[in-house]
């Protein structure tokens, strides 16, 4: 029978000393190894536990190699940190100052926070439940991968019982909303049209359906991952899909608090 195991992770930091005292000091890792091997490099070795894998700390040794430091999974979570006391340690982590990217969340899988340590680098910190062999197949949850839609959109207000202005329907994607009270109107910024207020500068991001109606969570989960990073958004919903539309100067926010929630962008 094979024994094999992973035993170490590279982590790329810029130095070694400034990693070795945020690892150990605000996320509670100890010193495993910390040998030079010529030069400016040493092998240095750090674990959350007495034993198990450890993270291999390793400064940049070619120029390329500067920009991957905080980003080795291109902006997704890059370490899953298991803990048998999850409050525990998440209490411990706040702190000590280590920033959370998201309000902690039950899934099937576990209790589960995603944070960030001080290159950037996104981790998981997670408590799984007593008995994995529990969890079917099934029951864990897909995520719906998302995409951003090129142009900018206008929210357009009209009174109740207005005709809606021919010039929408000319436009790829647009949303019309009648109720008693009034008639809300969303399209392309290049589309002009005369209403009673309007609040430009919207920019969309589209949940990539379809989705199944027996599918439950899926908007109030996007919701909570925007409203933990203070990203109000203007939610639509059609038969087969979600949109989400926030203002363009909260985009950049927008994607990483949702990129930091695990979602993945299509080009």
């Amino acid at each position: 029978m094979n024994k094999r195991q992973i035993e170490n992770v590279t982590v790329m930091v810029n130095d070694y000393d400034e990693a070795i005292k945020y690892y150990r000091e605000k996320m509670g890792f100890r010193l495993v190894e910390d040998t030079p091997i010529g030069g400016v490099k040493r092998f240095v070795r750090m674990s959350p536990s007495e034993r198990g894998p450890c993270i291999l700390l390793a400064t940049p040794g070619k120029p390329q190699q500067k920009e991957f430091v905080g980003n080795q999974t291109g902006g997704g979570v890059f370490l899953f940190l298991h803990t048998d006391n999850f409050w525990r340690d998440y209490e411990n982590l706040k702190a000590q100052g280590v920033e959370m990217t998201e309000a902690p969340r039950d899934e099937v899988y576990g209790t589960v926070v995603v944070f960030r340590d001080l290159y950037g680098n996104l981790w998981d910190l997670v408590q799984p439940p007593a008995d994995l062999s529990k969890i079917e197949e099934s029951d864990v949850a897909v995520l719906p991968r998302l995409e951003l839609m090129s142009e900018k959109y206008v929210v357009h207000r009209l009174a109740a019982g207005c005709a809606v202005p021919e010039e929408v329907f000319a436009g790829d994607f647009f949303s019309v909303t009648a109720t008693a009270e009034e008639l809300s109107i969303v399209c392309s910024e290049k589309i002009a049209i005369k209403s009673d207020s309007t609040e430009p500068d919207w920019r969309c991001i589209k949940v990539v359906g379809p989705l199944e109606f027996s599918m439950t969570g899926v908007l109030a989960r996007l919701s909570q991952a925007l409203a933990d990073a203070n990203v109000s958004i203007f939610a639509i919903s059609t038969f087969d899909t979600d949109y989400l539309l926030v203002k363009s100067d909260k985009l950049g926010e927008a994607i990483e608090a949702l990129v930091g929630s695990s979602y993945e962008f299509i080009s």
